[in-house]
């Protein structure tokens, strides 16, 4: 995987968990929990589905990104302030700092947000749970191009994450399932008989260090 591809998945890691910790700290009245995580395609047709694992100030996401290829899982623990990504299929993972600097720029790379417009349009039901229903406008600036956004948020007053949220394009993201309760602590840990590769590539791809690579067999005479 390319340099700018794997910056890019980082930044995308780093802007969930700061999208989904802004609020914590904050009055919430649901801090854990465990659900499924449902994107539909424009059609209506499922495209992905995650499960989600929330417990204070940590978070767990099951099948992240699913376009990388492989199974892979984040773990995001805010008492420790770091980041961790495993590849279920290999059984290794990688090991971040996370601070608020880093961040930040993280979210700028993915675009600057201007002149955001928030309306309500009404009240529905998600998932079992009251949730105000808003229509959002944003301008949001990437490398010099402006383009303006519209979206819809179900968003209840007991949790941070919206329970929907529809994109321009008609996609469609929703939290299903949602079982109140404490996950596991288990489920926040790294488990046993996982190795810790140096980064994203060696954890992706097929970049490993030379002195794991196996022998070459000499060529044929």
């Amino acid at each position: 995987m390319k340099n700018f591809e794997m910056r890019k998945l980082k930044a995308a890691v780093l802007a969930l968990f700061l999208l989904s910790f802004a609020a914590t700290g904050f009055a919430q009245k649901v801090t854990d929990y465990t659900a499924e995580q449902v994107t539909l395609g424009a059609d209506g047709k499922p495209v992905t589905q995650s499960k989600i694992y929330l417990s204070g100030g940590k978070m767990r996401v099951d099948n992240f990104m699913p376009q990388a290829g492989t199974n892979l899982i984040v773990i995001y623990r805010s008492d420790l302030k770091k980041n961790f990504m495993l590849n279920t299929d290999k059984k290794i993972y990688t090991e971040s700092e996370l601070d608020e600097k880093e961040m930040a720029g993280a979210i700028m790379s993915m675009g600057h947000v201007k002149n955001r417009k928030e309306r309500t349009v009404g009240e529905e039901t998600v998932s079992g749970y009251r949730c105000s229903k808003k229509e959002i406008e944003a301008e949001i600036e990437v490398m010099g191009h402006k383009t303006t956004t519209h979206s819809v948020v179900w968003q209840s007053s007991k949790f941070d994450l919206p329970l929907r949220s529809r994109s321009d394009s008609g996609h469609v993201t929703e939290l299903r399932n949602i079982q109140e309760g404490r996950p596991a602590a288990a489920l926040f840990e790294i488990p046993a008989g996982y190795s810790k590769v140096s980064g994203m590539m060696e954890l992706l791809g097929d970049e490993r260090p030379k002195g794991r690579r196996p022998p070459q067999s000499p060529p044929n005479n």
